[in-house]
């Protein structure tokens, strides 16, 4: 059994986390305070092409999730080991539906950077403010799971488990 993540699997988290950890940020900045329209505008264009590219790359990560050895379990007891794999699968499934009702939710086409377009997937107006409904609430539900995740690497790495040195190159 190894002691590290693959470096894939380092980098596909790293990438990830930087990508959540902003787009969440931002996304509930521009949402919950008084921001000028232009700065309001800029960074939903730069969470839209953002998250949109990140798909593939998460869509690789789960595969690496699903396929690739894990290291040595760092758990001591089959409830904690429990715990540590539910929760990681909540959050892989958690961004999942953030992506999915995030790209559903479109009201225009989906502009990416200036680069490409992804036409518009749902035209109905209802059901776009239903997926935007969702989109919301597994935004709010990932910022705790990321919140909880970052609470458990601090709590490992302050009994002795070092987990940032198997989650770094």
């Amino acid at each position: 059994m190894k002691n590290k993540y693959s470096w894939q699997q380092i980098v596909l988290h790293w990438v990830s986390a930087v990508i959540i950890i902003w787009a969440t940020a931002t996304g509930f900045y521009v949402a919950l305070f008084d921001v000028a329209p232009t700065l309001k505008t800029l960074i939903g264009f730069i969470n839209v092409s953002l998250t949109t590219l990140f798909i593939p790359v998460f869509i690789i990560r789960l595969y690496y999730y699903f396929t690739a050895e894990k290291p040595e379990e760092i758990n001591t007891t089959r409830l904690t080991i429990f715990i540590a794999h539910a929760v990681h699968f909540i959050i892989y499934l958690n961004i999942t539906i953030v992506m999915v009702t995030g790209v559903l939710m479109m009201e225009r086409d989906i502009n990416v950077f200036g680069l490409f377009m992804i036409p518009q997937p749902i035209h109905n107006l209802a059901m776009t403010s239903a997926f935007n409904t969702v989109h919301i609430t597994s935004c709010a539900t990932l910022a705790a799971l990321v919140l909880l995740h970052i609470a458990a690497v601090i709590k490992h790495e302050l009994s002795g488990k070092r987990v940032l040195k198997r989650m770094s190159l």
